[in-house]
């Protein structure tokens, strides 16, 4: 922003007020405190991360439900942390290494591991220096971290509570292998990439040399781990071989024909190679016919011992190439033809993921997840928006076993000790001494570590003491409301509940309010590869962390999509300078009319008063309405139009008016609005909230906390703020107005130009003449003028005098097109309304605001009639 006398700098304040909330522990939760708790976890970011605009939104709608609990009496518990986030440290620490003429193999584990904390004690607290400067209350005291030695305690705790209750098994399974990083990794690091690939026709020889059985695949290396090909038991081509062996080329083994319903006559040939060691859906039917497993990949990805010897060592897309040669060769290659395809990328590494066959740990998830559907099914676990609810029950209901051991240095290593003696496995919380089953000492500890998640389901719980410390865990669990994404349902959100279930027997949280995916102007998702991406810590430098908040949120309808371009700041940063020269305008006008800031009687004051009081009532009945149900942009629209439209654009303008008459008491209700429209703004903006109230004069209505973040919410009080009638005609003197303004428009009137009208109206019209003469340049006729240019709405009618401003054939037309143009909008109207459907399905609101438009367009098609026979006459 502009730095001026009437433009609001943001640097000068920012850093003043963080400061402030930290020194004096503002946002620091009492677990002795006599108010009830109110607890938000924050979804703990990455060491290694930056803020980015998802953290922007996610963190934002946190912070405005903590302060708005923190002001409505609640003692507040917002626990910030962050994620060891194990492959992404490992992974970038390594890089450093390497770039520093070293490898981890070099150094060994425990000096690599060392390096490691110290590189992360270095780098990642980024993050957490970023959220600090949005503005975010957290209590930093209780700032949690998955690798601390407190909350990897509780993750050795868990680890063994599953254990012993048979929920922890080690079993040979597929898994998705990244080659480079040589470890397994979860669904969500890998991407499905589209690329144009190939297809291979190959011919497997039957053994009996009878004929011969032609396959398709796209990874032809793959065929050395084949134990079977299949067809469908019904394909009439294929019934008399099924039972047959083939030769399988290149190698020296025969593998039968199998028959099997998954596969599709229809696709191929019908027959398909089966390699149960290396494709998730072979493995599944290796399983149903007793097939062999054959890993034929090293960690590295290069093809192994089970492989002939002149593919061994081959890095597997080498191999493929030599492979296919040989088949051409040997006339087992039957054609070759492109083929666009899904590619399994890793996320970290982006090298091609393998499925692979690997000794790995897995939790039994079946039970876990059972008491989790139940409370989904039974509605003690809310989802907003309500759609995901069907998601998350039919993940759980097709669940299945969750491999939780990672193939790295970096993380919790997995508390199991093997036996050399005996090869038994001994679990504990603690390193112990000898074997469990034979005592002998000769025992290791397995080597993996746990994945990032399975620290992460803890996250409830851990940063509370558990299993130690429980006084804090009795009061924060269960936390109120989890904000995060949707992509984590499954990774994180689900896993949450049943761990919660399980241990405490209660949820971790009884609402989860899934934040909008955040996309650039052509709906693209913000991502480092496409660069589209808006760092809201950049916003935030230009325009400002409120301006940043409000944009965002104003933005951002509950769940779903949101488009967002730099330029939609610049509306952010607008609104607050708006604030700030209202502010100042106030200022002025305090210090021109000392001792006008004094208690007021509202029964005693003006119509206009008692319509500004109204809708601060209303403001904040809607804004703890929409928060409630969790409608934050429809909360943020009702405070832009209150402090904009009614604050600024009128309530402004209307107190000049009333000084200038000596009634000073409108600089106290204005003082006393815009004071308690900051409060009500706070939990959004709150820096200039802050600011504002700070020097704005101390209203004697209003009782000052310390600080804006710690005042009370307002409340609506009905002697304050109940003026429906005066609201209701002030609401007609606005309309008034603005009919005026349209009138002056259409005959473009110089705006210093008076135009004088007869008006009939609902209410005393010479009562509001003063503010019609300031307000629209307006002055009263006791009479209709013979030329008019009329407007007509709810309750009033306004003759005005057209004189020689009026050119009637253009006027005619104007309003013959516009008359046109209205009809079609009410025959839309008007067939909504009569929608069945529409009328049993909308919410009410929708349904009145429908009527409302239409009673509005009918009333604007009387003032159009009107006008058009005025002119005929």
């Amino acid at each position: 922003m502009d730095k001026t006398k009437t433009s609001y700098d943001h640097s000068e304040f920012e850093n003043k007020w963080l400061d402030i909330w930290e020194k004096n522990k503002y946002f620091q939760a009492d677990p002795n405190s006599p108010k009830p708790p109110y607890t938000i976890l924050m979804p703990p970011p990455n060491v290694t991360a930056k803020l980015h605009m998802g953290h922007g939104l996610g963190d934002t709608i946190q912070d405005i439900y903590i302060r708005w609990k923190r002001m409505s009496g609640y003692d507040a518990c917002w626990l910030p942390g962050t994620d060891h986030a194990g492959i992404a440290t490992q992974m970038m620490a390594e890089k450093q290494l390497k770039e520093e003429g070293q490898t981890k193999e070099e150094l060994g584990r425990e000096a690599f591991l060392e390096y490691l904390h110290k590189w992360k004690e270095k780098h990642g607290g980024m993050i957490v220096h970023q959220i600090k400067k949005m503005g975010y209350s957290c209590d930093w005291s209780r700032e949690a971290y998955t690798f601390s030695p407190k909350l990897s305690q509780a993750v050795r705790k868990i680890f063994v509570h599953l254990y012993e209750k048979g929920l922890i098994y080690r079993g040979n399974r597929l898994v998705n292998w990244d080659s480079t990083l040589q470890t397994a990794v979860s669904d969500d690091e890998v991407n499905n990439v589209e690329k144009n690939g190939k297809i291979w026709h190959l011919r497997y020889p039957l053994s009996d040399g009878s004929g011969e059985i032609i396959v398709a695949t796209t990874r032809p290396e793959t065929m050395l781990g084949d134990t079977a090909v299949a067809v469908h038991p019904d394909d009439e081509r294929y019934k008399e071989l099924i039972g047959k062996t083939i030769d399988l080329p290149l190698t020296d083994r025969k593998i039968p024909i199998i028959a099997d319903d998954y596969v599709k006559m229809d696709f191929g040939s019908g027959a398909v190679k089966i390699t149960p060691a290396h494709d998730f859906n072979d493995f599944e039917m290796g399983q149903r016919h007793q097939l062999k497993n054959i890993n034929i990949l090293n960690k590295d990805g290069t093809l192994n011992e089970h492989c002939p010897e002149e593919f061994r060592g081959l890095d597997r897309f080498v191999a493929r190439k030599e492979m296919l040669k040989k088949l051409k060769a040997e006339e087992f290659l039957v054609k070759e033809a492109k083929h666009k395809m899904m590619i399994p990328v890793s996320d970290r590494s982006k090298d091609v993921i393998e499925p692979r066959l690997s000794k790995q740990w897995y939790v039994k998830m079946k039970g876990l997840a059972k008491p989790a559907i139940a409370a989904a099914e039974n509605d003690d676990l809310k989802f907003y928006p309500d759609s995901w609810k069907k998601t998350y029950l039919y993940w759980l209901s097709n669940i299945q076993d969750w491999c939780i051991s990672r193939q790295l240095w970096w993380g919790h290593q997995i508390p199991i000790w093997h036996c050399n003696s005996c090869e038994a496995f001994t679990c504990d919380v603690e390193d112990p001494n000898e074997c469990s089953s034979c005592k002998s000492t000769d025992i290791y500890q397995d080597e993996d570590v746990l994945d990032t998640w399975f620290s992460s389901w803890l996250w409830p719980i851990s940063p509370f003491g558990w299993p130690e410390e429980i006084n804090e865990l009795e009061r924060f669990y269960p936390s109120n409301v989890l904000v995060t994404g949707a992509e984590i349902i499954f990774l994180w959100v689900a896993r949450m509940v049943m761990l919660g279930l399980e241990i405490k027997g209660e949820l971790p949280f009884k609402d989860v309010y899934f934040n909008a995916i955040v996309c650039d102007k052509k709906g693209q998702k913000f991502s480092k590869t496409l660069g589209n991406g808006i760092d809201p810590l950049e916003m935030s430098e230009k325009y400002g962390a409120d301006a940043t908040r409000f944009t965002v949120i104003s933005l951002a309808p509950l769940g779903g999509r949101v488009s967002i371009d730099r330029s939609d700041f610049e509306n952010g940063a607008k609104f607050i300078n708006k604030i700030w020269n209202a502010f100042n305008f106030i200022q002025m006008m305090n210090t021109q009319h000392p001792g006008a800031i004094k208690a007021f009687d509202p029964d005693k004051l003006s119509t206009s008063n008692k319509w500004l009081l109204h809708r601060l009532g209303e403001c904040i009945n809607k804004t703890q309405s929409n928060f409630e149900k969790y409608r934050l942009n429809d909360a943020v629209e009702e405070i832009y139009q209150f402090i904009w439209g009614d604050m600024c654009d009128w309530a402004i303008e209307t107190t000049k008016i009333d000084l200038k008459s000596h009634r000073h008491e409108s600089l106290s209700v204005l003082n006393y609005v815009f004071e308690q429209a900051m409060l009500i703004a706070s939990p959004i903006i709150p820096f200039i909230s802050e600011e504002i109230t700070a020097k704005l004069e101390k209203h004697p209505m209003i009782e000052r906390a310390a600080c804006v973040s710690i005042s009370d919410f307002p409340i609506f009080d009905k002697k304050i703020h109940d003026f429906e009638d005066a609201a209701k005609e002030w609401a007609q003197l606005q309309e008034l107005t603005t009919s005026i303004r349209a009138i002056r428009a259409q005959l473009k009137l110089n705006p210093k130009e008076e135009i004088h009208a007869y008006i009939k109206s609902s209410i005393d019209i010479n009562v509001y003449a003063d503010y019609l003469k300031q307000l629209a340049k307006c002055s009263l006729l006791d009479q209709a003028p013979k030329k008019q240019s009329v407007q007509v709405g709810l309750g009033f009618e306004i003759l005005a005098d057209a004189g020689e401003h009026l050119d009637v054939d253009a006027e005619s037309k104007r309003i013959e097109k516009e008359t046109i143009r209205i009809n079609k909008i009410l025959g839309g109207l008007e067939k909504k309304l009569g929608n069945k459907r529409f009328i049993e399905n909308a919410q009410p609101e929708v349904i009145q605001q429908t009527k409302d438009q239409k009673d509005n367009l009918e009333m604007q098609l009387l003032s159009l009639k009107m006008s058009l026979q005025s002119l005929k006459n």
